[in-house]
This record gives C-alpha cells, sequence and structure tokens, in this order.
C-alpha cells in the first residue's frame, strides 16, 4: 500500500518560519549572540509543534546531540509532545482507514 502525503498549510507556518529566521540571525551575531540565542530558542520552544519535524528541530535547538543539552529546555517535555502528535496521527489513520489498519 503506498500513501501519500499532502503538506497542508498550517496557521503557525509564518510563526515558525520567523522563529527559525530569528535563530540564524542570532547565529550570526557577534555581540549579544548569546541573549539572542535564548530568545529565539525560547520562542522556538513556545510554539506548538505543528508535526514532527517540529519536534525534531525543538530538539535539536535544545542541544539533544550535545553533551550538556541546555537546562533550560524540557527535553522530556518535547518527547511528551511528539508522542502526542504520533498518537493522533494513528487516531485519524484508524479514522480515516478502519477496514486498512490492524492493530496489534
Amino acid at each position: 500500500m503506498t500513501w501519500a502525503i499532502i503538506k497542508m498549510p498550517h496557521p503557525l507556518d509564518a510563526v515558525w518560519d520567523r522563529a527559525n529566521e530569528e535563530l540564524g540571525d542570532a547565529c550570526e551575531l557577534t555581540v549579544g549572540r548569546d541573549d539572542a540565542i535564548t530568545a529565539a530558542t525560547m520562542t522556538i520552544m513556545a510554539l506548538p509543534a505543528r508535526n514532527l519535524a517540529d519536534s525534531i528541530q525543538k530538539l535539536d535547538v535544545a542541544g539533544i546531540d550535545r553533551e550538556n543539552p541546555r537546562a533550560d529546555c524540557d527535553l522530556q517535555a518535547i518527547m511528551n509532545e511528539a508522542c502526542d502528535l504520533i498518537d493522533t496521527a494513528v487516531a485519524r489513520g484508524l479514522r480515516l482507514y478502519p477496514n486498512q489498519i490492524k492493530e496489534a
């Protein structure tokens, strides 16, 4: 069975785009860089994830791949949000295709 994923516009797309631009700009600064990065990071953390890509981005911004992730980012909350997104997607799939998805 083949599945097609159609990207639908989301009301927060522009806000996410702006937050990502601010983070990119903050990383290029030389003066006030840490404050700007913290502000941009907290903006991204405050936004609700629209999809798993957003959750992965939050984990990346939080520094999950570094030895010392940011202390001001709750990695468990990000993971819980990602799990909620997966649960919602599965529930929608079960509603849309009840005869094609078999529960374990």
